[in-house]
């Protein structure tokens, strides 16, 4: 009885962590306007299955001098849709690193973390060619702002 019930565990698992069957392209990579990564971010992500995905955005920026680095990775589920056409929702924390250089000899510069969190929903159409438009919260040590974003790319 005991093996039955870790085989079937493990059925289980390997059924929700396989690629969707349905799907012959789980991957994807895409670049983004605005959205999880800043003013831009490029990503990447995986369907686990037709019904969840995981994923990341990553994004560099230049700022009077300094330099902002982001990190989000994400979790998503597909809550509504079928074929190629999805009402998607995703969650996950956002990381940042800003570093200021030093203009002078005199001092080394600063640098800083920050982390927070993101909370997104959109559309998705995702078949040879990916796109996305959403909008999405994000909650920070400056509280909990508005905005949106859009993605471009491919699957494979």
């Amino acid at each position: 009885m005991r093996r039955a019930i870790v085989v079937s565990i493990a059925l289980a698992f390997v059924g929700v962590a396989r690629a969707n069957p349905e799907a012959d392209r789980p991957n994807a990579i895409y670049a983004e306007a605005l959205g999880k990564g800043g003013a831009w971010g490029v990503g990447y992500d995986y369907q686990l299955t037709h019904r969840f995905a995981l994923g990341a955005v990553v994004s560099f920026a230049p700022l009077d001098g300094q330099r902002l680095y982001t990190f989000a990775p994400y979790f998503a589920a597909y809550v509504l849709g079928g074929g190629h056409h999805h009402w998607f929702a995703d969650a996950g924390p956002l990381l940042e690193y800003l570093q200021t250089p030093s203009p002078v000899p005199e001092w080394k510069g600063m640098s800083s973390y920050g982390i927070g969190g993101q909370l997104s929903t959109g559309y998705e159409y995702r078949d040879h060619f990916l796109f996305r438009i959403y909008g999405e919260v994000i909650d920070g040590h400056n509280g909990v702002k508005p905005w949106a974003g859009i993605s471009i790319g491919w699957t494979f």
